[in-house]
């Protein structure tokens, strides 16, 4: 069996993209592609390079037969044909990866959860990434950004489990800082919107958190 994983990433969205891309055969890593796009453009555009990418790959292989999973639902939707397309960019990314499905004698498309496409959505990550520090435990709730930061509320439970998430700084090659949110069983959620960290507690502060921010 000869299958295709892909995942895209755009951070923020949109902004700078990476694509992760892995091709297996019989539960065997023939190739991984781990690429940063050198435009911007959103996390669909990023989903649908990735599927590209590794569509064309396949061929190279000499696929003839291909599996492809992913977990974007709009992707794999829009290809099964299941979901209408309204964005013009999205048209012409979604006639060429038929035109490559068309070079194949039976395919399948298949959509699966994050965690179950770690290793390509880990490999679109590391084509933004530079490196990251440690990792820091959320608080339960929902909190609100400072004012000096965005007003966007940070959820920090996971929305498939509502167990905790667990933050870490990611540092990119252009010098930007974001904060990846993570769910210790679904994986990553999405990269936050700025906030600021306690430099004490390590997690997710508005400068209220108590005796300990004030001495700071």
């Amino acid at each position: 069996m000869k299958k295709i994983q892909f995942d895209g990433a755009a951070i923020p969205n949109p902004g700078k993209m990476g694509i992760g891309v892995v091709l297996i055969e019989d539960k065997r890593v023939i190739a991984k592609i781990s690429k940063k796009l050198p435009d911007n453009g959103t996390n669909n555009i990023a989903e649908y390079t990735a599927l590209l990418t590794g569509l064309t790959k396949a061929l190279e292989l000499g696929w003839k037969q291909v599996i492809i999973e992913g977990d974007s639902k709009l992707v794999i939707n829009q290809v099964k044909g299941a979901r209408k397309i309204n964005k013009a960019h999205l048209k012409r990314l979604h006639a060429q990866v038929i035109k490559e499905l068309s070079k194949f004698d039976s395919y399948a498309l298949n959509w699966i959860p994050r965690n179950k496409n770690s290793v390509a959505d880990e490999l679109a990550s590391k084509a933004l990434r530079h490196k990251a520090d440690g990792y820091h435990r959320a608080e339960t709730k929902t909190k609100e950004a400072t004012k000096d930061e965005t007003k966007t509320k940070i959820e920090t439970k996971c929305p498939k489990c509502n167990g905790d998430c667990i933050f870490k700084w990611q540092e990119f090659n252009d010098g930007s800082r974001h904060i990846r949110q993570e769910c210790p069983v679904h994986g990553f959620i999405r990269y936050t919107p700025k906030i600021v960290l306690c430099p004490v507690l390590f997690y997710p502060c508005n400068g209220l958190n108590g005796v300990l921010c004030q001495i700071l």
